[in-house]
């Protein structure tokens, strides 16, 4: 994992001798939020969060704090701040190495420029505070395309002058580092989401600026609640689970393994006891083996800037892959198209998945391969090519009306197949009337910002 980059160490090191030392730390129950149920219980971790703009600018805490690849780590909905020679650092989240996102529910980011990351100024620079307002100020604007997007204004005003400078004259160049270790320099210019022009973005080394035209407002993506989903499988949009197929990072979130760790050789020197139990005190019994979400080849593209509720079903404790299966709405207009997602994750190699829709009253004990009143629901496999991680999204369109059980499993390269893992379906005659869903109630943890 790339750790600090140079850009870091030079801001750490100009602003050592201009900030005073932070003060008393709050105690750790001054910084619970029961938004998300999270405290932070790092002093400075804490110190860091009020000095560099609190929820405003890194969002609510989505994690304890606990050990990633040696690191003290903790996630925050839009950061991932991380403990470097006793000193608070960002991980770089979107490094190519830990999460390239270029798409997630929907929306589609711009991809990194590296044509106009050569017009950086160098860092090693003597005027390196100057010359990067200068380059920032001109690829990084306020309008663009007759749209106010802000982003030079984000930018600019991210860490709050009052607390970072208490009692002092705010130093210009001391400003333009502050704020330049939170995002660090833009690495793509502002592009609209190709299937939502009112939605304009720019990627930063650090993170993704989001105009939204609606409203307008100006903020940053969620990208911390994102890594969350990737490491977690909660609440994983299908496109970036695509992105992420073949991550270590992936799924790796497990109860009940120890460290809470699913392939631990993937990410050593990692404890995720607890990780993510909302709460402050030591996590006595475990919840059930890590869940799962969707990764694989996404044959529809969902609503921009709209989650859709989704019903996740796992596999519980069990021999076998560890499966989850995903529709994008469990209860549907006949003739509507969704997608079925099945995802696996296995210690050893993955033969393949399977998935299959059976009528709600057929307990299908003869295991038979076509027991769906509707053909679009018949059985399904995907070869997994021996991967231990292995996805993929079906598109189909059911139109015959009745009540369903879709249900998937995998099977081992060792030839061990897991139990089925089933969620409801229900299909619904043309103008019937709407029956509420059963998805899941999101939460600001679970809810990205597209």
């Amino acid at each position: 994992m790339k750790r600090l980059a140079a850009l870091t160490v030079f801001v750490l090191v100009a602003m050592g001798a201009a900030l005073a030392p932070p003060g008393t730390p709050s105690e750790a129950q001054q910084n619970c939020f029961p938004e998300t149920g999270f405290c932070i219980t790092n002093p400075q971790f804490a110190n860091y969060f009020v000095e560099r703009g609190g929820v405003r600018i890194l969002g609510f805490p989505i994690s304890r704090s606990f050990t990633l690849e040696g690191f003290e780590v903790q996630f925050f909905q839009r950061v991932i701040l991380q403990m470097q020679a006793g000193q608070v650092a960002r991980l770089n989240v979107l490094d190519p190495n830990v999460m390239p996102m270029t798409r997630a529910n929907g929306s589609t980011f711009p991809p990194p420029d590296p044509a106009l990351a050569a017009q950086a100024p160098p860092v090693s620079s003597p005027t390196y505070a100057q010359d990067v307002a200068v380059f920032i100020k001109r690829v990084s604007p306020d309008t663009w395309n007759g749209m106010p997007v802000g982003f030079y204004t984000l930018f600019s005003t991210t860490v709050p002058v009052d607390i970072a400078f208490t009692g002092q004259t705010p130093n210009p160049d001391l400003v333009t580092l502050l704020n330049l270790e939170i995002w660090g320099v833009p690495t793509s210019n502002p592009a609209a989401d190709p299937a939502n022009g009112g939605f304009v973005y720019q990627r930063w080394q650090r993170g993704i600026m989001h105009f939204r035209a609606e409203v307008p407002v100006t903020e940053g993506i969620l990208v911390g609640d994102y890594f969350k989903s990737v490491i977690t499988g909660k609440n994983l949009p299908p496109d970036l689970a695509v992105d992420m197929r073949d991550s270590r990072y992936l799924l790796q979130y497990s109860p009940g393994s120890p460290l809470w760790v699913a392939r631990p050789a993937q990410l050593p020197n990692t404890d995720m006891t607890g990780a993510f139990e909302p709460g402050t005190g030591a996590v006595t019994a475990p919840t059930p083996p890590a869940v799962s979400t969707p990764i694989a080849t996404a044959t529809t593209t969902p609503t921009v800037g709209t989650p859709t509720a989704t019903t996740v079903t796992t596999t519980p404790s069990a021999l076998g892959p560890t499966v989850t299966i995903q529709v994008d709405d469990d209860v549907i207009d006949s003739g509507q198209t969704i997608s079925v997602t099945v995802i696996a994750s296995y210690a050893t190699a993955i033969d393949w998945i399977q998935w299959e829709g059976v009528d709600a009253e057929n307990d299908n004990e003869n295991d038979n391969s076509s027991s769906a009143s509707d053909p679009e629901l018949s059985r399904e496999e995907f070869d997994c090519d021996d991967k231990t991680n292995c996805a993929n999204v079906w598109t189909v369109k059911p139109t015959v009306p009745g009540d369903y059980r879709l249900q998937a499993r995998g099977k081992g390269r060792d030839g061990v197949t897991s139990e089925w893992v089933t969620t409801p379906l229900r299909v619904r005659a043309n103008g019937a009337t709407s029956t509420p869903t059963s998805g899941p109630t999101s939460t600001p943890t679970n809810t990205p910002t597209p």
